[in-house]
């Protein structure tokens, strides 16, 4: 039976939706499906009663059956899976993993984390989903918690890495933890090194030219206007574009035109985000020593 032998454990926010389309390109590598939430399905048996903080639950796959259904067709080296939530949740996914796949290669992606804080909350502002202010969001964050709003909700919670990293590398025989900014600014040096970790010829040399799911809300994007945001030209391609391509080619073309907004209405106050580096501060320590990597750079103040 064919099963992932490598797992992307997230962080959401970081770049895993740039990394799943640069992985997958690789004719080595197998990535049917980015998330299935499967080792975590259980938590969204019970959703919230709140609209907004609900998941698509077609988009989670509860099934065990239908997990080893998908990942059938693949015959190359490297199999994976890349989802946002195993980091977050790693108490309860480990276990699973472990059970299902063995010891399979773990990657996990970070980003300073109050800049994944923000980029977390104006992806919901772009979504029209958040409709506080940031700070009052972050006051409701443990009523969302509560209340059972999908993870993502926790802003301020996500970023906290070190106890999910240290715990990966405490159940796992390979664990490499990679920063956001090096694929971003480094790609190819950085895919090599992901490459080399899988397993596959590190030769290859992906387009990552597409910066994929950016949050920056795109209303200043002339390009979104045209092509995303008109309601009857999109109604109009929509069967076009339904029938002749594929999810992951509709998710190119649309993330080709989406680009950082330099004029973007959305800025947290310097005093918010001084506030906040003094909460991840002892984390981001931690985080240093787990991984052997100097992150001084993460705590200057703005």
């Amino acid at each position: 039976m064919k099963k992932p032998n490598f797992l992307v454990a997230g962080v959401a926010k970081c770049g895993t939706t740039s990394l799943f389309y640069y992985l997958e390109q690789h004719p080595e590598i197998c990535i049917p499906k980015k998330e299935t939430f499967f080792f975590i399905a259980d938590r969204y048996k019970n959703p919230s009663t709140h609209e907004r903080g609900r998941r698509d639950p077609s988009r989670i796959i509860f099934d065990p059956t239908e997990y080893d259904s998908i990942y059938e067709r693949c015959t190359e080296k490297g199999i994976g899976e890349i989802s946002t939530c195993y980091a977050y949740y790693y108490k309860e996914a480990i276990p699973r993993i472990k059970e299902k796949l063995g010891d399979p290669r773990i990657i996990i992606i970070i980003r300073q984390p109050v800049e994944r804080l923000i980029s977390g909350y104006k992806h919901f502002l772009r979504m029209n989903r958040e409709h506080l202010s940031l700070q009052e969001a972050l006051n409701e964050e443990k009523k969302r918690e509560t209340d059972r709003w999908d993870f993502m909700w926790q802003y301020r919670g996500v970023g906290f890495y070190a106890d999910a990293i240290e715990a990966y590398q405490k159940s796992f025989s390979h664990v490499k933890v990679i920063l956001q900014e090096d694929l971003t600014n480094k790609p190819d040096e950085c895919l090599k090194e992901l490459f080399q970790f899988i397993g596959v010829d590190d030769q290859y040399t992906p387009d990552t030219s597409i910066k994929y799911n950016i949050s920056d809300p795109q209303s200043n994007n002339k390009w979104t206007n045209i092509f995303l945001r008109i309601k009857k030209l999109k109604a109009l391609l929509k069967p076009f574009t339904k029938k002749n391509n594929s999810d992951k080619t509709k998710s190119k073309i649309k993330h080709r035109f989406r680009k950082p907004n330099q004029d973007d209405m959305f800025k947290a106050s310097s005093e918010l985000q001084n506030e906040l580096l003094e909460i991840y501060k002892e984390d981001i320590k931690r985080v240093e020593k787990l991984i052997q990597r100097n992150l001084s750079h993460w705590l200057i103040k703005k």
